[in-house]
This record gives C-alpha cells, structure tokens and sequence, in this order.
C-alpha cells in the first residue's frame, strides 16, 4: 500500500500534466479534501485506481495561475472592462497568483500600473509585465550595458537607459537597433536602422503585433513597422513579445508560476491564444478586444464573453 508522501506526490504529477486526468478533478482545494480512494489515469484508457488507505490524507491542490493580458481584457481605451477590478479581487480571495503582461510598448510598468489604479484596478509594479521590460531583459542577458539605436517613444527610451543602456538616434555603431511602437514613424528612422543592421547591428522588435484596439478603433500595429525594416535587411529580426516563446518562458520564470498549471486570459488569437498553446498554458480567450468576431480555434480551451464572467467559469471548473 502506498505511502502518504508517495500518494501525494502521485496526485500531485497528476495535477501538474504528468498524467492525464479529467478536467473536472483539477480543483483547488484551499482548506485540504480528504481522498481516501483515488482514481486516476495513466493513459486515456488505462485507469489506476489505488487502495483505499486506512487513514484518509489530506491534499493540497495548488489553486491556478493566470497570465493575463491588459488591453482589450482589462480595459478598452480609457475605461475598464466592466466588473474588471474585482474580478482582480476574486482572483486574490482565491489565492490565485496572476500576472498582467502585455505587448503595449507606449507605456512603462509604471504608467501602466498608475493607468490601472485610476482605473479601479489595485495591482502593484511586480504583478505587470510588459514587453518592454522583457526587451531590456533580453539586452541584459545578451550584451549586458549596451548602445542601442531606438525607434519608439520616449517610455521605452527612459526605461534603457534607467537600466544603464546608451540610447542613440543618430547613425553611430551600436549592438542594437530596438523598434518598439511610435505613433509617428517615418522611414529617416527605418533607413538608418537598416544601415546600422547590414553594419551588424542586431534588429530588435518589441513584438509585430499588426494591430491594437483603441477605443472601439483599430489602429495599425508595429507589425507594419517591422515589416518595412524587413523587406530591406538580409538577417532575421528578433521578435521580444507574445506570441514568441521565450515571452511566455521569461514570464513564468518572474513570477514563479508551473506551466502546467498556469492559464492565459487574453483577446488575441494569434499572441496570446496561439503563443500560450505553443509553450503547454492553457487558454482562456475573451471577446472584448481584438477577436471579438473571429471563429475560435481547436486549440483554445475555453471563451467567455467578458473577464467579467470569469468567477462564475472559474467555480465551474475548480470549485470555490
């Protein structure tokens, strides 16, 4: 007969993606749930089932964790997504662990989370994750302090060089040219930074999403951008954001969470649906932002409306 310890750590590989077990039993469990006769699967049809113990254990089952993404899910524009902020709230009372990481490059950490406060939401500077602090991430690790040349707005710039990095606008030598989001670009910019990459900089771009909701209005993406550096250069052009898999892998690593047992809230199909499913997360995909019409695809586990509709999915599927 097993052990408590080596029972628990059979339920608890099973939790983790380990082995395969039904959807409705992957739920947390904050005060402990006696088991005193546990089935389980090994494969989809070769159930295990374990002796009923003499003594009932108690098992913790870790609540789940959650990326989420800000713009279209948390808020549109300049108001927040309705029932947002406490659903927030729901997420602590549930001791769910969550972090907000988004591709908006026109804002730092700091302006996002101030952004949000006045919003209605109560988050701090450690629970947001925004592509531009991956970017400088990625620098960090690569080069360490570093001259780049830029193409963004002046957030971005002042992050760099907080962080000890030499921003350059002009045509000089540099390790890096970083392209993130500018509402006003002009190809002056995208023709030095094509110098400067057949020079051996390395071409950077904070994502390539091809567009962002604002207010109701689609606006054109920095895809475009990245496009247009593209067509001109003969090297690849690194990507930082979702739906790249390092994104989703740096963010799992600064919050702490398990992959397996971590699911991703967002609107887009492509950057945080499809990124999300390429790296093992679940997803969640809302319909308040950039796929409000699109078909779902296979492979997104499950929709909902709004965020606003996640404590009632969220009790559904792992109890409260």
């Amino acid at each position: 007969m097993p052990t408590q310890e080596a029972l628990s750590e059979i339920i608890l590989s099973t939790f983790h993606g380990r082995s395969t077990l039904p959807q409705h039993d992957l739920r947390p469990q904050p005060a402990g749930v006696l088991c005193p006769d546990i089935t389980f699967f090994q494969s989809q049809d070769t159930p295990v089932r374990l002796a009923a113990l003499a003594t009932p254990i108690l098992i913790h089952l870790p609540a789940p964790t959650f990326f989420i993404d800000i713009d279209g899910v948390l808020y549109g524009g300049s108001a927040p997504v309705a029932e947002g902020p406490s659903v927030i709230e729901f997420l602590r009372q549930q001791g769910s662990g969550f972090l907000l990481v988004t591709n908006t490059t026109r804002m730092s950490q700091q302006e996002i989370q101030q952004k949000l406060t006045g919003l209605g939401y109560r988050v701090q500077d450690d629970e947001i994750y925004p592509v531009s602090l991956a970017a400088v991430d990625y620098i960090n690790t690569r080069y360490g302090a570093a001259r780049c040349f830029m193409i963004g707005d002046a957030s971005l710039e002042t992050l760099f060089a907080e962080r000890g990095h030499t921003v350059v606008r002009t045509e000089e030598p540099v390790a890096a040219v970083i392209m993130g989001l500018t509402l006003w670009p002009h190809f002056g910019e995208i023709d030095i930074a094509r110098r400067l990459v057949n020079a051996g900089a390395e071409p950077i771009a904070l994502h390539a999403d091809p567009t962002w909701p604002d207010e109701g209005v689609t606006r054109i993406g920095l895809g475009s951008m990245v496009a247009a550096l593209e067509v001109v250069i003969s090297r690849p052009i690194t990507l930082i954001g979702k739906p790249q898999p390092h994104f989703f892998t740096a963010a799992l690593e600064r919050a702490g969470f398990v992959r397996e047992n971590t699911i991703m809230i967002g609107d887009s199909l492509n950057s945080d649906i499809a990124g999300a499913t390429a790296v093992g997360l679940k997803s969640l995909l809302v319909r308040t932002g950039n796929s409000a019409a699109e078909p779902l695809p296979t492979s997104c586990d499950w929709e909902l409306p709004s965020i606003a509709e996640l404590p009632g999915w969220y009790q559904t599927q792992f109890g409260s």
